[in-house]
């Protein structure tokens, strides 16, 4: 308990704490303190979510004095997925476990039951799903019913009383597809239910007031995603994201009663980046659309909670802002705001006094005022297409900078977004600038601007990235002569791919857990095991064999003269290790051996804190050696170099 309320007070003292000195590489590493806030229906007491070492733990406050009034263990690794309360007496908290070696989350869902007039918790092997709005006695959990003829689990969904938990408890309906998502309203009826194919088919269905399901998107038939994102508070309304065949998501609503469906926001450029919630964080109200710095809009701009959530947008600029907790009346909410600088703060607002109380900083150690700005850019492509992406500026250096350019992993259903991001930070306080490009393939432009990605890996994606380079050259912000390529997964293999073809651009190239064979991906890893996986590789990549050899770094080491650091998990299963060796043997066969480094416990990229120091530390100690030295920091320790495989 003392260590929590020490916590607490770093946050008055946190921007005096490191002013003078640029923040150690661990500073920016470090998994964020708090995560998880919720405060109880009377608005007496606060439920938070924060680290210990390894494990996650929930400690409860009197709000009034900041007391201490309980806390509890996760376990050993434990991690907790939410935090809802049941009346003002009771939390239900969801947790999992990693699995210790790996540090990586598994499967092992546990619902503690805390009443906080007793010592301990109740503890029930089973997998929490929600709460409903004014049932202070009941909680939802989520099982397998039984399992379709191609093995996918078709969950049922049960209300469990916490008088009786040794009942099984009543079911309150079962998906009618496997592997299903599924949404209640808030009287606590099952809704709608929605799951993909292995064929990539997305199906939603809408559920009843007498039980039945229907049908009401069919990708196959309208060639489109439906996607539910709320219910209103009267029950009467849904409210969908939709796709488009020619543009970005639009969001609509849904009529229960009519079956109606009538658009209510669109944006010529952005999908729907985040959905906005009521001031009692139930019901969806609006959206923040990009593609810079996300901008708050409203269907109803006139109402009650638009206004309200306008006026903390101003209160709170040059962030997004949104509301994730309240009293059972509203008074009180929990607010979280987040942006490029700030991994996210969390506040307590009276809406009777107008007064928001900071609680704390995500990350207390970190100061958000010395923080690198992301600012976002557009520019056309050689073919035309309209791009967008960020520039983060070398902090302490003027003119032309050392560059670092970032490709996001993925491709698809992955963007670059305006929110704090480690890797950029720590580079850019180490004096580099950083450059992200949202690639066509990328997510939140719609679907045709991901489709304009397909079967194009190494050849319009990689363009694009390269237009990009050549865009901050040409704005004097990067210097020609200092520029490096670094991305993890699809970004290790984009990172390679335009080293090799663009040999006059990059100085040096990092690949972190890279498929650098495109033609060994029907045959490495796991994503070719499923037929899902099957139809994604054939979808996006194609079958045509001599086209992936020739669109695959591996095949063109003899073109990558730059010096290379390539990085990869032994455990990695969605991209085996065999990937990196098999670069690092082509490359050595070149006359261009890179340095390499892998990591015994590691899956696809890196979790343990460990191994993130260890990498971090080579990357900096080889941009330094390749497109010039950078401030380093004591106490951090220094990486060996050179070929170091494991």
């Amino acid at each position: 308990m003392k260590r929590f309320w020490m916590a607490w007070l770093l946050v008055s003292v946190a921007s005096a704490c490191w002013a003078d000195s640029v923040p150690k590489i661990t500073d920016f590493l470090q998994s964020a303190e708090y995560e998880r806030v919720a405060i109880s229906p009377d608005g007496a007491l606060l439920a938070i979510a924060h680290r210990e070492d390894e494990n996650t733990t929930v400690t409860i406050l009197q709000r009034s004095d900041m007391h201490v009034v309980a806390q509890i263990g996760s376990g050993s690794h434990g991690e907790i997925g939410a935090l809802s309360w049941l009346g003002s007496d009771h939390l239900v908290i969801a947790a999992n476990r990693d699995s210790g070696r790996y540090h990586v989350p598994i499967y092992d869902p546990l619902i503690y039951l805390v009443d906080i007039h007793a010592k301990h918790p109740q503890i029930l092997a089973s997998n929490f799903f929600g709460t409903v709005r004014g049932d202070d006695r009941h909680f939802l959990v989520r099982e397998c019913k039984d399992f379709s003829a191609d093995g996918e689990c078709r969950f049922s969904l049960w209300r469990q009383d916490i008088d009786h938990l040794i009942d099984k408890g009543v079911e309150l309906g079962v998906a009618p597809l496997g592997d299903a998502s599924m949404m209640v309203d808030h009287a606590g009826v099952l809704r709608f239910a929605w799951a993909w194919s292995n064929t990539a088919r997305s199906q939603l269905y809408v559920r009843s007031d007498n039980g039945q399901w229907s049908a009401l998107n069919d990708s196959d038939a309208t060639h489109v995603e439906v996607i539910p994102i709320g219910i209103s508070a009267d029950n009467k309304t849904a409210f969908l994201e939709r796709e488009r065949a020619d543009g970005p998501d639009v969001i609509e609503s849904y009529d229960f009663a009519s079956g109606k469906r009538t658009e209510l926001l669109s944006d010529q450029v952005s999908d729907p980046l985040l959905t906005i919630f009521s001031m009692d964080g139930k019901e969806p109200i609006g959206a923040w659309f990009g593609p810079g710095v996300p901008q708050a809009r409203y269907w109803a701009p006139s109402s009650e909670d638009a206004k309200w959530h306008s006026a903390l947008v101003k209160a709170f600029p040059g962030t997004v802002v949104n509301v994730l907790s309240s009293t059972a009346d509203g008074s009180v909410i929990v607010v979280f705001t987040y942006s490029d600088r700030d991994d996210g703060s969390w506040y307590v607002l009276d809406r009777t006094t107008h007064k928001a109380t900071l609680l704390f900083h995500s990350r207390p150690w970190l100061d958000s005022a010395p923080m690198a700005a992301m600012e976002p850019f557009e520019f056309k492509a050689r073919d035309g297409l309209a791009l967008h992406g960020f520039l983060t500026r070398a902090q302490g250096v003027s003119g032309p900078a050392p560059m670092v350019v970032i490709v996001h992993g993925g491709p698809y259903f992955i963007a670059d977004e305006w929110a704090f991001d480690e890797e950029t930070q720590l580079l850019a306080a180490h004096g580099y600038g950083v450059l992200h490009v949202n690639f066509r393939g990328s997510a939140n432009f719609g679907l045709h601007f991901m489709q304009y990605g397909y079967r194009q890996w190494g050849r319009a994606m990689v363009d694009d990235i390269t237009d990009a380079t050549r865009w901050a050259i040409t704005k004097g912000v990067a210097d020609p002569k200092r520029i490096c390529i670094y991305g993890g997964s699809y970004g290790g293999y984009a990172a390679l791919m335009g080293a090799a073809r663009e040999p006059g651009l990059y100085r040096c190239a990092i690949g972190l857990a890279g498929p650098y064979d495109l033609s060994k991906l029907y045959r490495w890893g796991d994503i070719h095991r499923s037929d899902y996986g099957m139809h994604y590789l054939n979808m996006v990549l194609g079958s045509d064999k001599a086209a992936l050899i020739a669109d695959s770094p591996i095949s063109r080491a003899s073109s990558i003269t730059i010096p290379v650091l390539l990085a990869h998990g032994v455990q990695d299963d969605r991209v085996p290790i065999e990937y990196a060796t098999a670069m690092r043997s082509a490359l050595k066969k070149a006359g261009h051996p890179p340095e390499f480094v892998s990591y015994d416990w590691e899956g696809h990229g890196l979790a343990d804190p460990a191994n993130k120091l260890d990498f971090y530390t080579r990357m900096l100690a080889f941009l330094a050696g390749n497109i010039g030295s950078a401030p380093q920091n004591e106490g951090d320790g220094k990486a060996s170099s050179g070929d170091t495989p494991r």
